[in-house]
């Protein structure tokens, strides 16, 4: 198994009450040491952006705050930074699921490709209303030959947690980037460890800086890593008193459903208390690689 994790114990194919101890007992000893044996290469940064107040009100207020900070990060990206680098931005989004992120980028993009393991009803719709969309299903072990040539931009949200060998799944990005002196650029955003006692049973695993530098090693010396951490303590706080306890631990609803204005307030606060005080333990990172580099960007 080519893989970032001591284990293969996939909580999304469900455990038993055997395997459910063992897939914590493992994902925390493959968290431990976060800072050790680094690549050095990587730059890791805290995420905060000035732009928070004017794309707040464009995300869903219901969403997880792990959600919340995703969807912010994707909306606040440089694209005319992008758009100098890339010129047409051709994405192929690996784990793409019902194709949600080909619509919230779909005007600054030429192309997008979406793979997914399974077949979502809504592709034939969003294939009929945007011609330049495109839909696979397929595995992330056998991505390589279904790239489009012009492809310049690879994406992944919440996902690569999910893949079985999300070392081999790089490593075939790496073998299309060695094809090519075209500025490619990827993107990441994946769980931290303080995901682990927030969304338990969740895919495979959770990443650290130390497991993240298994898949930047991939790459060699054209590529640079950014490392960016997306929350902090305060988001923790939050996504464990509406989401973590009410659903997991108590078995009912989420704690958000009886006064939306109120979480989304609580969401808000959160996020900014996190930015003003940036943290070694995120609740999410988001991982870009930018290789063949004409224009620094990040």
């Amino acid at each position: 198994m080519k893989s970032t994790s001591i284990h293969s114990l996939n909580a999304d194919k469900g455990l038993n009450i055997f395997q459910k101890p063992a897939y914590l007992f493992l994902n925390l000893l493959n968290n431990l040491f976060p800072y050790s044996s680094l690549d050095k290469r990587i730059e890791i940064r805290s995420w905060k952006n000035a732009d928070l107040t004017k794309e707040w009100d464009k995300t869903f207020k219901t969403s997880s705050v792990g959600r919340r900070l995703s969807d912010l990060f994707w909306r606040t990206l440089p694209w005319d930074k992008l758009h100098e680098e890339l010129k047409e931005i051709h994405v192929f989004d690996t784990g793409c699921g019902q194709g949600n992120y080909s619509m919230r980028l779909s005007d600054g993009i030429a192309s997008y490709t979406g793979v997914d393991m399974s077949r979502r009803p809504n592709w034939d719709i969003l294939e009929k209303e945007h011609p330049n969309f495109h839909f696979i299903e397929s595995s992330s072990t056998d991505i390589l030959p279904l790239i489009p040539p012009e492809t310049n931009l690879f994406i992944t949200q919440s996902a690569i947690e999910h893949f079985d060998e999300d070392l081999r799944f790089f490593e075939q990005i790496r073998d299309y980037i060695g094809k090519t002196d075209r500025p490619i650029i990827q993107i990441h955003n994946f769980p931290a460890r303080a995901i682990l006692p927030l969304y338990l049973f969740h895919g495979i695993r959770q990443y650290t800086p130390r497991t993240v530098s298994k898949i930047t090693r991939i790459f060699g010396d054209k590529s640079k890593f950014y490392l960016y951490g997306l929350g902090g303590r305060e988001s923790k706080k939050i996504q464990f008193k509406y989401f973590t306890w009410p659903l997991l631990i108590l078995k009912g609803k989420a704690a958000w459903s009886e006064d939306v204005p109120k979480y989304d307030s609580e969401v808000r606060r959160a996020i900014e208390s996190d930015m003003k005080s940036p943290s070694k333990n995120p609740l999410f990172w988001v991982l870009i690689i930018h290789s063949n580099v004409k224009k620094e960007i990040w």
